[in-house]
């Protein structure tokens, strides 16, 4: 499953008062009013954005009498609102993240630009200029507006560490040495989804340890990692941690769901996880845990360990049905960008790195409350593929990347693996 679709985890109905919840893709002709404003997610009931996201519509609903439909999609979403857009029968909103398919949504007409918004709905002070930047296109248009992001540091179990009288590496050196030290001890390293799109991105971070941010880019959207001197740098240090025993054994056929089960028992002591495990770590987990990044290798890019961050797990498009009934749009959109409902979806859980000013003393999850105030002091966050990587290269380089995690293949053939997938795709 894809992080963003992890991301994506709650909305349920609230009853018939306000909010309307279902699982088909279109709105009906009784949708048609503009007292009524169907909403496509992929955020499925049961996730952790669901009991703030369910109280905000239903506190608008009782504040401007328009009601909202829900449609709950999950990994299928893109598929089912394009088959209902054929039909012109399309959601007027939807909440989604900002990956593949949707990357074009803007240029095939799928969706309405919204940057003549940002400032006639008086978001400018709501959302940062980076977050706006990341969801522009090509052409420039800005494709919707950015809602909700993410974190993704690596988790370091402290008591672990102190237990065996190891400290918390730093550097990529350290780092291995922690490694040989935790494996005597009978503790596995780093566990990492090495068979999915976790270890992907973990693969793809330590690639881009020796290049700027510009050439990042480039090699994400271009591929050519084999004739980059600085790819094939980043490369060969993976191999270097790889063979040194850094992440766990078997690696390679691991998924994220185990690998994370993996540091969540004890049996692993770091950990790449992602903020949309923040709620579900046990509270003696929490506590013993120290977020941080990518141990710094020896003349890379970067001062400090490692870390993602995005702006790109959730935003609000606007459909052509949508554009139609834009006076509801606009309340519903500025409604929730309005602070306390803001704050209210951080004490929530879900991390909004793509709000400006939030208040997080009412965050409950110590893990969320240390990813928003201790993690960007003590880490950098390099380039995010997920915005520069071809909807369809993505899932092709999964597989891959997994070579990569298999001890015996050289970073010639795992530059050589990952070329290829460029290569069909053309």
């Amino acid at each position: 499953m894809h992080r963003l679709a992890r991301l994506g985890a709650s909305v349920a109905g609230v009853g018939a008062l306000t909010l309307l919840s279902g699982c088909s893709g279109g709105a009906s002709s009784a949708d048609a009013s503009p007292d009524t404003i169907t909403l496509q997610t992929n955020w499925t009931s049961g996730g952790q954005e669901s009991v703030p996201l369910k109280a905000a519509l239903k506190k608008f609903t009782a504040q401007t009498g328009i009601k909202v439909k829900v449609l709950e999609n999950g990994d299928d979403l893109n598929q089912v609102y394009e088959t209902s857009l054929l039909a012109g029968d399309e959601a007027d909103v939807l909440l989604v993240g900002l990956l593949e398919k949707q990357l074009d949504w803007v240029k095939n007409g799928a969706v309405v630009p919204v940057e003549n918004y940002v400032d006639k709905w008086h978001l400018k002070n709501a959302i940062p200029a980076d977050a706006l930047q990341d969801w522009k296109d090509s052409d420039g248009h800005l494709r919707g507006l950015p809602y909700a992001g993410f974190t993704w540091p690596w988790w370091y179990n402290e008591s672990l560490f102190a237990k065996n009288g190891i400290a918390i590496p730093r550097t990529t050196g350290e780092l291995v040495t922690a490694a040989k030290k935790l494996r005597a001890a009978g503790v596995g390293p780093v566990a990492v989804g090495g068979n999915d799109w976790s270890g992907q991105k973990i693969f793809l971070q330590i690639l881009e340890s020796y290049l700027s941010p510009q050439e990042a880019k480039k090699i994400f959207a271009d591929g050519g990692t084999c004739s980059s001197p600085e790819a094939m740098k980043g490369i060969k240090l993976f191999t270097a941690l790889r063979d040194a025993g850094v992440f766990v054994d078997g690696a390679e056929g691991l998924s994220a769901d185990q690998a994370t089960a993996m540091y969540m028992n004890g049996s692993a002591a770091i950990a790449p996880i992602g903020s949309w495990s923040y709620l579900s770590a046990d509270a003696k987990v929490a506590k013993s845990t120290r977020l941080g990044g990518l141990p710094v290798p020896p003349g890379g890019t970067y001062n400090k360990p490692t870390a993602y961050q995005g702006s790109t797990s959730a935003g609000w498009w606007i459909s052509p049905n949508g554009n139609k009934k834009l006076n509801s749009v606009e309340k519903l959109i500025r409604y929730m960008y309005r602070p306390e409902v803001l704050n209210s979806m951080v004490d929530g859980g879900v991390v909004l790195s793509t709000a400006t000013k939030l208040d997080t003393s009412g965050v409950k999850s110590p893990l969320l409350a240390k990813s928003l105030t201790d993690l960007p002091k003590t880490v950098d966050f390099p380039v995010m593929p997920d915005l520069y990587v071809p909807a369809d290269v993505a899932n092709p380089m999964y597989r891959a990347t997994s070579v990569a995690y298999t001890k015996g293949n050289d970073a010639k053939k795992i530059c050589t693996a990952v070329d290829q997938v460029y290569e069909t795709a053309k």
